[in-house]
């Protein structure tokens, strides 16, 4: 089990689901490990196929509950529950008041963890699968900051 430092680009969009009646998308993106520690990309305004090259770092663990709390002083900057090995992607067209949800994504951290490099257009599904409603590139890293098999 490791724990570690996860980097994650949000390089781009493509061909997003126009949420707007006039213009286009004033596109963000919500990424997250954990509901309570969600971050975001700048808004790219009137754009269907922005682009952010905004860099996140998240901190990572899949340690058990146990060891969570034995070795406490290194985890404290973690932000995920143990055992968390998903990314949440959510594209937003931001309004006034309101957003609008363009799609989502969920990508599993666990062969990035093990050193498996990631540089992919991730499609945003349409509802039931059918169609998409976009692609995004993501860029992720993972850099092992404690491992306890060493």
């Amino acid at each position: 089990m490791s724990a570690g430092q996860l980097s994650v680009t949000v390089v781009q969009a493509e061909g997003l689901h126009d949420k707007d009646t006039i213009g286009k998308n004033d596109a963000y993106v919500e990424l997250y490990l954990d509901k309570d520690y969600k971050q975001r990309t700048s808004t790219k305004n009137n754009s269907n196929s922005p682009t952010w090259n905004e860099t996140f770092i998240l901190y990572v663990n899949s340690f058990r509950k146990i060891k969570k709390l034995m070795y406490s002083r290194i985890l404290i900057f973690s932000n995920v529950q143990a055992g968390q090995h998903t990314l949440h992607l959510h594209v937003y067209d931001d309004d006034i008041g309101d957003r609008d949800s363009i799609g989502s994504v969920k990508i599993d951290l666990r062969p990035i963890m093990e050193g498996a490099a990631f540089d992919q257009w991730v499609k945003l599904p349409a509802h039931f699968g059918l169609g998409s409603h976009g692609k995004v590139r993501v860029i992720m890293t993972f850099t092992v900051i404690w491992n306890d098999s060493l």
